[in-house]
């Protein structure tokens, strides 16, 4: 059963001007999604990929940008490339609340923009 939806997209470029701040990472991003990055080199279109994502999924959790740290909120990839999720801390106690159990993401990027879409589902 679906329990929420979420979309979003960024501009790449305001996201190539928040990386170069490099507090932008470690107040956004987990250490698993930074090493993902510097094996992509730091590919902005992944970041902003990312990024869209991690706002896509609090929405889907029924969550605004100030509700709960985005670093709550995982955004890796398994040995095949499919995006997946994982949350901690408040997201996890906010999926467990609304009964959710899997998280379902698709990002994807192209002409200065990146889109990310979830979808929580649960029993």
């Amino acid at each position: 059963m679906i329990k929420g939806i979420g979309i979003d997209i960024v501009e790449i470029a305001r996201i190539q001007k928040a990386a170069q701040n490099k507090r932008f990472f470690t107040r956004v991003f987990s250490q698993g999604e930074i090493t993902l990055f510097e094996a992509c080199r730091y590919n902005i279109s992944t970041i902003a990929g990312r990024f869209a994502a991690k706002e896509a999924v609090l929405k889907a959790l029924g969550l605004g940008i100030h509700d709960v740290p985005l670093g709550c909120i995982g955004v890796l990839r398994t040995d095949a490339g499919q995006p997946t999720v994982s949350l901690t801390g408040a997201a996890q106690q906010r999926a467990q609340a609304l009964g959710i159990l899997r998280i379902h993401i698709s990002i994807s990027h192209d002409g200065g923009l990146a889109i990310a879409q979830a979808v929580a589902e649960g029993d």
